[in-house]
């Protein structure tokens, strides 16, 4: 699990709003364009990911935030 230092708290916080991810295409260099997902951190372009990284990504999101609500007893320590 990553910890974050205590002191980048605040702009942790700050930052948090302005990550988001909208419908994306990719232009691969010959110009087929490949369906994506772009995520953005305020209006700059972090990256753009084909669909399958995207899932990949949501399912990562959605595996970490589910540890943190299970209880005690029912959290992963096999790491």
């Amino acid at each position: 699990m990553f910890t974050s230092r205590p002191e980048h708290y605040d702009k942790n916080l700050m930052q948090a709003p302005s990550v988001h991810a909208a419908l994306a295409t990719l232009t691969s260099p010959d110009g087929a364009q490949i369906p994506a997902v772009a995520i953005f951190k305020s209006k700059q372009v972090a990256c753009v990911l084909p669909l399958a990284d995207g899932l990949r990504l949501a399912n990562e999101l959605a595996d970490s935030i589910a540890a943190h609500n299970r209880t005690p007893n029912q959290k992963d320590t096999s790491c």
